[in-house]
């Protein structure tokens, strides 16, 4: 196992080498200046100044190593060319633990209702509780996001006044944004539990435990759940990383100061060091999942390790 891991590791970590080159030859090379309507009205020395300070009158390449040396000895994902004196650091420090939150309990209650109802769904099989949630399953996979939120603006909040339009700082903040966020995912766990809990039914072992004389309870609790699991384990790893990258369309809809909202800003005002810092932080904990997610595999079923260590 503790091979797997280290192996594991090192793939992750050359992964992530290529998410980083890649992001920041695609930014450099993007069209427009980042900096022409910061010193658009300032004289031509001054210009020259700020551009130094960025590194934007040097080479790509040289540019591109000084960036790797820095973020490797110190972890510095760079200064913001928007907001002076504000690094992409710091914005993920102030602001990760607010879509972390949403992002949490969002997956909290896609994963046990998405689960529950996936599992229900496929022991209830072509019954009438079957074909509802199958319904509603495929709604909640048709609609986007930003549809449910809207609607939840303007009914929950707007008609009946049950929860706040938006705003961030209290309890009652958390209720639009993550349902919102929570119903597609519900319907993903809920569609993936019940084509794979409907795969293991039919196993050799389901049937044998069944004529053996065991309780449904206990062929559902030991055998039925443990081996549906590993498609939602797939499904868990990008999650993870989704917990802080959260929605960006949400975000802004709810005026909620995550990530998201400084994301989607970076892009608009072309702030390379911002938008090359945050997809950093986002494969990082991409491929830290997908790590995870491997070792979770391992554990689910010690088969699958097995078989990508031979290969």
């Amino acid at each position: 196992m503790f091979k797997f891991i280290i192996r594991r590791t090192f793939y992750g970590l050359i992964t992530l080498f290529l998410i980083i080159t890649a992001t920041f030859f695609i930014i450099a090379g993007a069209p427009g200046d980042p900096i022409a309507a910061k010193v658009e009205q300032m004289p031509e020395k001054a210009q020259q100044v700020i551009r130094s300070k960025y590194g934007l009158d040097k080479p790509v390449v040289e540019r591109y190593l000084m960036y790797m040396k820095n973020l490797v000895t110190t972890g510095d994902f760079g200064e913001s060319i928007i907001y002076t004196g504000k690094s992409a650091n710091d914005v993920i420090r102030d602001n990760a633990l607010i879509s972390a939150k949403i992002g949490i309990i969002a997956l909290s209650l896609q994963i046990s209702i998405g689960i529950g109802l996936g599992l229900v769904s496929a022991l209830n099989r072509e019954k009438f509780g079957d074909h509802i949630i199958r319904v509603c399953v495929v709604l909640a996979i048709c609609v986007p996001s930003f549809v449910f939120a809207a609607l939840l603006q303007y009914f929950i909040a707007f008609r009946w006044r049950l929860a706040p339009v938006s705003g961030w700082g209290e309890l009652r903040h958390y209720i639009l944004p993550v349902a919102a966020y929570a119903i597609g995912g519900i319907a993903s766990y809920t569609k993936y539990m019940r084509s794979s809990t409907l795969s293991v039914i039919g196993e050799d072992f389901i049937l044998t435990a069944q004529a053996k004389g065991c309780k449904k309870r206990r062929i559902v609790r030991k055998h039925i759940l443990r081996n549906s699991m590993i498609p939602i384990v797939t499904m868990i790893g990008p999650a993870i990383a989704g917990i802080f990258a959260g929605s960006f369309i949400l975000e802004s809809m709810f005026s909620i100061p995550g990530l998201g909202a400084y994301y989607v800003k970076a892009v608009s005002d072309k702030d390379h060091t911002m938008i090359i810092g945050l997809t950093i932080f986002y494969a990082i904990l991409y491929v830290l999942s997908l790590i995870v997610v491997d070792i979770l595999y391992g554990i689910v079923d010690p088969r699958i390790r097995i078989a990508k260590s031979e290969q």
